[in-house]
């Protein structure tokens, strides 16, 4: 076996440093755009105010202060990872109506993953983990759909599928929860009886 003599070994670190340099840049500098831009439409995350329009759930005070001001709901998935009909409800509603322009703007969409260890701030500034956040709004089963008003008060709610009629039911909560979050001293607004709301 030959031995390459110092010189060239040098030369090819060096190469492959400023391979590993470059590669780096042109991967770090749309990062660091869309950062910049505070993650605007160029950047392909749809906003509603300063907010992600769908996203994990991790910041409910900056959520709800876009809710007050926009006057529309949040609805939260709560889903987990050892459960396929989730990912069925993911997979043929919550997906297509992510990309449906008729459902943006009108409402926040939030995913919590219930057996993850994912942290978020609560509303009183403190982090808690997914499994809290669940216990609090008695969520006992999933896939589960919560929708919150703008106050943090419970809208309405929808557990477990039937998918002949789940597209049915979730557009119905969903005109139920934007007419909620814009109108919300009707009747039909109090999902109270249903389980408690962040309120």
């Amino acid at each position: 076996m030959t031995k390459m003599p110092t010189h060239h070994r040098a030369s090819a670190r060096r190469r492959f440093s400023l391979m590993l340099l470059m590669t780096a840049f042109f991967i770090a500098t749309p990062v660091y755009a869309a950062a910049q831009n505070g993650g605007d439409s160029d950047s392909g995350v749809e906003m509603v105010g300063n907010v992600a329009y769908v996203d994990h759930l991790t910041n409910l005070p900056a959520d709800f202060a876009v809710m007050r001001e926009k006057k529309i709901p949040m609805m939260i998935f709560f889903h987990a990872s050892y459960c396929g009909y989730c990912v069925q409800v993911d997979n043929q509603f919550l997906i297509p109506m992510r990309l449906d322009p008729e459902f943006k703007g009108r409402l926040l969409i939030r995913r919590v993953l219930v057996d993850g260890d994912t942290k978020y701030i609560g509303l009183d500034g403190k982090e808690h983990d997914y499994p809290h956040l669940a216990n609090k709004l008695e969520v006992r089963g999933v896939p589960y759909i919560l929708f919150l008003a703008p106050d943090g008060s419970r809208i309405t709610s929808i557990q477990g599928t039937a998918y002949e009629f789940y597209d049915y039911y979730l557009s119905k909560d969903i005109n139920l929860a934007t007419d909620c979050a814009k109108h919300p001293n009707q009747k039909k607004c109090d999902g109270s009886k249903n389980g408690p709301g962040l309120n």
